[in-house]
């Protein structure tokens, strides 16, 4: 489906009704520009609209689809079909996208003016940047991290997983410099940002390896988490002391067996329903 074609058999369509933008904008509760858009080609009708758009301009929603009068299209069906299918799959991405833009509009905004806010008071209270810079830092570190999961969703994962990958310990430096009298945040934090980052790599190639049997990827990923988080407790009685295991380790290990196990019980009778169903 070619959005540019749509656009032009609407402008010679509209012409030949003797309608402006304006009115065919009116005659759908929607605003001229709207019309402007899909003329230019820069984007799609609603498919809630793609009917009264018909109608008004006395076409049928296959030519509208197709950008053309039936001729050479006449009785095939099959196209329609796939304009139709090609169609609706572009106007979900294109409101996929903008909820998204909206998300990663508010999440910018939100940081920003939460950093403006601290720092605001902080040189209002003492004068100079002291504590606004723990917020100032956090909250930029966030935002080059989660933006593009925001504003790409699944497109934008391995960009959130690169750029965690590389900005942890640069932010931990950052926070270790801030905080001269703490000498935990770069032996602790390094060493559980390694680990976290490791586990974080293997469930983004588990689930990229098994996108059609996602319930199986969480499964595995849960398990996975057991080993992950015996590392961290070694490592942090090795630096800070204690006990390696305590009773809420126990309890949390066994949420996550009876998880794990739960989730293979459910693939298994999914795809014994999807045997059945194939075999009969």
């Amino acid at each position: 489906m070619n959005s540019e074609k749509m656009g032009q058999f609407i402008a010679e369509s509209r012409k030949l009704n003797h309608m402006t933008q304006k009115d065919l904008a009116e005659k759908l509760n929607i605003t001229d520009k709207e019309v402007s858009k899909w003329e230019r080609g820069l984007s799609c009708p609603d498919i809630s609209l793609l009917s009264s758009i018909a109608d008004i301009l006395g076409v049928s929603t296959s030519e509208l689809l197709n950008g053309e009068k039936n001729n050479s299209y006449s009785g095939d069906s099959q196209v329609s079909i796939y304009n139709a299918l090609q169609y609706t799959d572009k106007t979900v991405e294109g409101k996929a996208k903008s909820i998204h833009n909206i998300f990663a509009m508010a999440f910018s905004l939100l940081l920003l003016l939460g950093m403006i806010v601290c720092t605001i008071c902080d040189l209002t209270i003492s004068g100079n940047l002291t504590w606004s810079l723990f917020p100032i830092s956090s909250a930029i570190f966030t935002w080059i991290v989660f933006f593009p999961v925001i504003k790409f969703g699944k497109k934008g994962i391995l960009s959130t997983v690169i750029a965690l990958s590389v900005l942890i310990v640069p932010f931990l430096y950052v926070m270790n410099h801030l905080i001269k009298s703490n000498d935990l945040i770069m032996p602790v934090g390094i060493r559980m940002s390694i680990i976290s980052i490791v586990f974080l790599w293997l469930v983004f190639v588990l689930f990229n390896k098994l996108k059609a049997q996602k319930l199986i990827a969480t499964a595995i990923s849960l398990l996975l988490a057991i080993p992950v988080c015996i590392v961290i407790n070694i490592t942090l009685s090795g630096i800070i002391g204690g006990p390696i295991f305590d009773v809420w380790d126990v309890l949390v290990f066994s949420i996550i067996i009876f998880t794990v196990i739960s989730l293979f019980a459910i693939d298994f009778n999914v795809r014994k329903k999807k045997s059945v169903s194939n075999n009969s």
